[in-house]
């Protein structure tokens, strides 16, 4: 357990914000990890630390508001002090390997997708890192400008489907299309991010109909 103190909030988009954190001492962390946060109100969260791989006493977290009048954003205030336990998880980013990547996101779990993302993009390699993040507008997407950054061997996808009846199927339907573009799926790293539910269906559906190792697809969600 260490302490850190609330440095800055902002918006994101409509819902999510950034948050950054400054912390008493260094914090190690893997690209992919996540934080336990307990604000002195004792409310608590689990958080995918949004900063690529590095060493050091500074981080952003991407924290999504539930609009409800307890949420963890409304007891939220620069310069807090907060407890923080970890870094913790086990769906970190493999760097013993360059096996072309796809990682799949879905709405907030973004945070967790861009410090791979950022990491990735500062290795000098030619791994191939094919990214789509799912939405329910396109109002959703934010950080457009960095993504379009990225280097020229990472492929970018937004996909976002209005939430309703059907959702869930129009997603998997699309994303089998988008999985045909990789033919040879076997040899990919997989990350998966997002409700447990939704993971573990979409875990199913590559590995049992497209042949994903189930060895190499890795989430904190299952």
């Amino acid at each position: 357990m260490t302490t850190a103190s609330i440095s800055s909030v902002s918006n994101l988009n409509s819902y999510i914000c950034r948050v950054g954190m400054f912390f008493d001492t260094e914090l190690n962390y893997i690209s992919g990890q996540f934080i336990h946060v307990t604000l002195e109100c004792g409310r608590s969260g689990y958080f995918s630390i949004a900063s690529p791989e590095r060493v050091g006493q500074t981080i952003e977290l991407h924290i999504a508001d539930t609009g409800k009048p307890d949420s963890f954003l409304s007891k939220l205030q620069v310069g807090d002090k907060v407890s923080v336990a970890g870094p913790m998880g086990n769906a970190w980013l493999r760097l013993d390997t360059y096996r072309p990547i796809i990682i799949l996101a879905f709405g907030s779990g973004y945070s967790y997708a861009r410090s791979i993302l950022l990491t990735e993009a500062s290795n000098d390699t030619n791994r191939k890192v094919s990214f789509y993040w799912i939405t329910q507008t396109e109002k959703d997407f934010y950080e457009r400008d960095m993504l379009e950054s990225l280097p020229e061997r990472f492929s970018v996808n937004l996909l976002h489907f209005p939430k309703g009846e059907g959702t869930n199927k129009s997603v998997i339907n699309t994303l089998k299309n988008k999985i045909k573009e990789h033919p040879a799926i076997a040899n990919y790293d997989v990350y998966l991010v997002g409700k447990r539910r939704e993971c573990l269906l979409i875990r199913q559906v590559i590995c049992s109909r497209f042949g994903a190792n189930v060895t190499r697809v890795y989430s904190d969600s299952f």
